[in-house]
């Protein structure tokens, strides 16, 4: 074989690699929108300014954050989310943001724009939701994450019960950002860590307790009878519960000292609660 041959191979290998690559993208790229259509319906109404901004300021303020076309579809559809998730359970409580990287448009906007930021929101979810740290949302961390938890997987038609991550909660994750927050499941329930300046989870998982069964029917945010449910068709699918009981570690909601958020983590702002 002369080396015009093996050339010609290489080149042709290195072609249908780099167009199978882009079709994988795409792919990718369209079942993410798919997941939550309100979410990317209001996404692609983000006006450029604010991915510029985004790209040229958000490094600044959390390092290591990703600012390519994959990394903007994730972030702006995961802020998308949550104001949907606050949508579905306004009038609940307020909702915990559990993710950095959706938390880094929110940041940018409010900077640069923040009354269209406000209108944004009112034409696509109905109401502003304000910025609110979370020593601020007025009630335990661990609820305002349930609350969240409940919204996103209803948003793209997830058992809330299930062992699937909503787009949100796998966000810091997937994007493996430093500092950021990876959820996960552990013995069937919520769980998670915070990210090291590399990316990794490390350190123990915190588990979120209000995200369980019985933590979910004491919000309101189902009812005995759904639980039931729930419960039987997981039964059925040889499914695993996602309840927690007080002695697997998990967040205590109780343990505010104020009632302004628990010590759990995985959220440093939120919203809503009108």
């Amino acid at each position: 074989m002369n080396n015009t041959t093996t050339t010609t191979k290489f080149s042709l290998a290195h072609r249908f690699g780099a167009w199978w690559s882009r079709q994988r993208e795409a792919r990718q790229r369209e079942g993410l929108r798919r997941r939550c259509p309100p979410a990317t319906v209001a996404a692609d109404q983000i006006p450029a300014a604010v991915r510029s901004a985004w790209a040229h300021h958000a490094p600044d303020e959390f390092p290591g954050l990703p600012v390519d076309d994959a990394a903007w579809l994730r972030c702006s559809l995961g802020l998308a989310q949550f104001f949907e998730a606050c949508r579905l359970q306004r009038g609940q409580g307020a909702c915990a943001l559990p993710s950095k990287a959706a938390d880094s448009v929110w940041h940018t906007w409010l900077a640069l724009d923040p009354v269209g930021l406000a209108n944004w929101q009112q034409r696509c979810f109905g109401f502003e939701v304000p910025h609110r740290e979370a020593e601020a949302l007025e009630a335990p961390l661990d609820d305002c994450l349930a609350r969240t938890w409940a919204g996103s997987c209803r948003s793209e038609g997830l058992d809330l019960l299930g062992l699937r991550l909503p787009l949100l909660f796998a966000l810091d994750g997937r994007l493996q950002l430093p500092a950021g927050w990876t959820y996960s499941f552990e013995k069937g329930g919520l769980v998670h860590r915070q990210n090291d300046g590399f990316g990794r989870p490390i350190g123990s998982a915190i588990a979120h307790a209000a995200a369980a069964g019985a933590g979910l029917v004491a919000l309101g945010l189902i009812s005995q009878a759904e639980l039931t449910e729930l419960q039987r068709r997981q039964a059925a699918d040889g499914g695993t519960s996602t309840g927690w009981s007080s002695g697997d570690g998990g967040c205590d909601a109780s343990a505010s000292s104020d009632g302004g958020g628990s010590s759990c983590g995985g959220s440093g702002c939120g919203g809503g609660g009108d």
